[in-house]
């Protein structure tokens, strides 16, 4: 298992990309240091399990790292009475920087819309079903109960409550799946 320590040497390793992505907000390259030492630091104070944020045992996970300076860069752009904030000065907030942060908003916004859309057929769907399987399917999904959970709790076969799931994902599948 990878320690906070073999992380921050991972990461420490691939410095330059850091600070080239940090340098991309359109920063100082003081500011894109600073930013990117306050990654380090967030890193290790924040993520419990070190192997959450690597793709495979040597390979870190190059997208989680560009989040958490985005985030970071915004927050210290929108953020006040911090200890020791990153300052940016004017003349590096322009249009350009807001640019890729509208862009990533809208993306997120519309992300957010399709979940929504295909949790509301979801629910239509469920909605329709007999009263046992939608039962079972609740307790499932929307309580987060476990299979073994539910039998205990209702007394029902595991290989019903097997069976009506099956078949409850394979129904949901079919009928919100896309041409």
């Amino acid at each position: 298992m990878l320690t906070k320590q073999e992380l921050l040497e991972k990461l420490a390793n691939k410095y330059d990309d850091w600070f080239n992505m940090a340098h991309s907000f359109k920063i100082s390259k003081a500011n894109a240091e600073e930013l990117v030492q306050e990654m380090f630091v967030r890193i290790f104070d924040y993520v419990k399990d070190p192997q959450k944020i690597m793709y495979n045992e040597t390979e870190v996970n190059t997208f989680y790292i560009y989040i958490t300076l985005r985030n970071l860069y915004y927050a210290n752009i929108h953020t006040s009475g911090k200890k020791n904030p990153i300052v940016f000065t004017t003349d590096e907030i322009t249009d350009d920087n807001f640019k890729g942060l509208y862009e990533d908003s809208m993306d997120i916004i519309e992300e957010k819309k399709e979940l929504e859309e295909s949790l509301e057929r979801i629910e239509t769907i469920v909605n329709d079903w007999y009263w046992y399987d939608r039962g079972i399917f609740n307790l499932y999904y929307k309580k987060g109960m476990s299979m073994r959970e539910i039998a205990k709790e209702t007394k029902i076969s595991l290989s019903s409550i097997f069976n009506t799931l099956k078949n409850a994902k394979e129904v949901i599948r079919t009928k919100t799946s896309r041409d």
